[in-house]
């Protein structure tokens, strides 16, 4: 049993590596095509197939393509009508016409699923492609095998919990989806029903599931409800827990949607009176916080979209020589990075579709982490749950950390000290072992410079420094530079951040208080009124001594006691009306209760 547990897990990786290599080129539209297999789309000019909407593709395991078809005709690698090709029961007017999935546990055998031209019974059917005949350019050895009616332009393919069979799921013209098995013995295995959800009123959109394989999208195109979003148990084929898309706009319809590459967000774009593209947030589970998360992404031509192999959503614009992309939708908003005419053609152009694939082939588990900073406790979470056993984290410290749980998919780890740290999560589920590893850095927290608490003397400014080499900068009194200036006593702080860290320093400015103050005149004339030079706001003085001359140093007053005063006399005799020197030194006391001694020197002019 070890063995065999060994040997499927091997097995997995290996499909896990080459899964989307069998994405790698697109053939669509009006004979436009793109190769990834260098990173970026390069476009090919040697494609012969249109078609108005449906189209599907498969490439080798090496990326290199292995048929295409617009659900009519199948061309394969020398873009030529494959033997047996043609007369599909299906057509390149439908939204999603076609996929392609391998047959489990073969090199050579493939499955195309097809649905019929427009009509009051639209068939669902399969034929078989061999590639070992024809010499390798392959054969269809069985073509239109009926496999049920009444179903809507829609299907979608996924793989199995166990990493080796496939999912087709498709929906009828009421509430049901229909979710089949196709296994290593028969095309279609076991078919299981799920009566869900809200009955479409038009058929337009894709049917789109989440690379996870544990969501699943569906159009509805009522007067209020766009979309809705289930989840899929990948074990099961089960569908359940609607969650309702409420239109924004009167008069229009979903046409693409599609996933983040990590699951997380969800992409819709809409037609009809408002052409826009939409993110919503699909951790909220709750329905009015997951609409109320919608963010507008675009406006303007944007129908099909699909995920591609460099982790790029790209969109299909409608009799344009180019198609639109969101480069980064992984990130929310405008962070995702909506970019119009990412690839252009200029020998085709793009129409309503883009190429069905199975879109497990996209699926790169992973996992966020939020608290970096020293000294806290890092949260690490695994969003895409629900086809999940258990988890196993190893958070790479030194004491080699274990946590495994069972139904709780996010858990917190204190590290005790900064650096890098190689984080390993191992995923289970059906007897297979995803494994991830992500490195991260707990930071210290930043250190401020500003100045302990300081004063401010009466019409001053006073610069304060937080310190250089933060990410940011937020003053209470709005400023977001490293220096604010002030002019005013008062509390000041400053919150400062450097990789994610943040700290807030604080200083209290207050005013210098007048110790000591003299008049810059007096009168001695005896009417009661200035008739005394003497210092004021003395309450605080201690060791007081005053003296003063005039011009030519001659000192006519001094003494030592701070509460006396120079009358205008020397030597009991008035002195003339001119202007004094006075000088003198005190100590006092400051706030935090040391003494200080100052010396000061002035004018002051004698009136007669």
């Amino acid at each position: 049993m070890k063995s065999f547990t060994i040997i499927v897990i091997i097995l997995f990786l290996t499909v896990i590596s080459f899964s989307q290599e069998r994405a790698m080129v697109w053939y669509f539209g009006d004979h436009s095509g793109i190769d990834f297999k260098s990173g970026e789309p390069q476009v090919l000019v040697d494609g012969v197939l249109k078609a108005e909407a449906g189209c599907a593709c498969i490439c080798d395991e090496n990326g290199n393509i292995l048929f295409y078809t617009n659900g009519k005709k199948v061309w394969n690698r020398n873009h030529q009508i494959m033997t047996n090709g043609d007369s599909l029961n299906g057509s390149q007017l439908v939204n999603q016409n076609s996929v392609i999935v391998p047959k489990p546990l073969s090199d050579s055998i493939y499955y195309l699923f097809t649905l019929n031209d427009y009509d009051t019974l639209r068939g669902f059917n399969y034929s078989v492609i061999n590639m070992n005949l024809e010499e390798g350019l392959g054969k269809l050895v069985e073509k239109n095998i009926p496999i049920s009616i009444n179903i809507l332009e829609k299907i979608a393919a996924v793989e199995h919990c166990n990493g080796q069979d496939h999912w087709i799921i498709t929906h009828g013209y009421d509430n049901d989806f229909y979710s089949y098995l196709v296994t290593d013995e028969e095309a279609i295995s076991d078919t299981v029903k799920s009566n869900v959800g809200t009955e479409p009123k038009a058929d337009i959109g894709y049917l789109k599931v989440s690379p996870a394989a544990n969501k699943i999208v569906m159009p509805v195109n009522n007067v209020d409800i766009l979309a809705e979003v289930f989840n899929f148990n990948n074990r099961t084929g089960e569908i359940s827990n609607p969650v309702k898309v409420i239109a924004k706009h009167e008069n229009t319809y979903c046409y693409g949607v599609e996933f983040s590459p990590n699951g997380n967000l969800l992409y819709i774009s809409t037609g009809g009176k408002s052409y826009d593209i939409w993110q919503y947030d699909l951790r909220l589970q709750n329905e009015e916080l997951f609409n109320s998360s919608s963010i507008h992404i675009a406006s303007g031509n944007n129908f099909a979209m699909q995920l591609a192999p460099n982790d790029r959503i790209y969109i299909a614009c409608e009799n344009r020589p180019y198609l639109n992309a969101i480069n980064k939708p992984n990130q929310l908003g405008e962070e995702c990075e909506y970019q119009t005419e990412a690839v252009k053609f200029t020998q085709s152009s793009s129409l309503m579709g883009l190429p069905n694939f199975m879109q497990s082939w996209f699926y790169k588990p992973s996992f966020d982490f939020k608290n970096t900073c020293f000294q806290d406790s890092t949260l690490f979470i695994f969003y895409q749950y629900e086809n999940t056993d258990s988890l196993i984290w190893d958070f790479g410290d030194v004491s080699k950390n274990r946590s495994l749980t069972d139904d709780i998919f996010s858990v917190f780890h204190k590290y005790e000290e900064t650096g890098l740290y190689n984080v390993e999560l191992e995923i289970y589920h059906c007897g297979i072992i995803d494994t991830i590893t992500k490195q991260l850095e707990i930071f210290p927290y930043p250190v401020s410079t500003l100045i302990s608490d300081t004063v401010i003397c009466n019409n001053c400014s006073l610069v304060l420094d937080a310190g250089s080499g933060f990410d940011s900068y937020h003053w209470n009194n709005g400023g977001e530079n490293r220096f604010s200036t002030v002019y005013n006593s008062g509390t000041y702080f400053v919150e400062v951040e450097k990789n994610g860290c943040c700290i807030t320093d604080t200083v209290v400015v207050r005013n210098i208080k007048t110790i000591i103050e003299l008049p810059n005149a007096f009168t001695p004339n005896g009417d009661g009124l200035n008739d005394v030079f003497r210092a004021i706001n003395t309450n605080n003085v201690v060791d007081f001594s005053m003296w003063i001359h005039n011009r030519r140093g001659m000192i006519v007053y001094q003494s030592n006691d701070v509460f006396e005063g120079w009358d205008g006399k020397h030597l009991g005799r008035p002195c003339n009306q001119e202007t004094f020197v006075w000088n003198i030194t005190f100590s006092y006391y400051n706030e935090m209760g040391m003494l200080i001694k100052e010396v000061k020197k002035g004018l002051v002019t004698l009136i007669r």
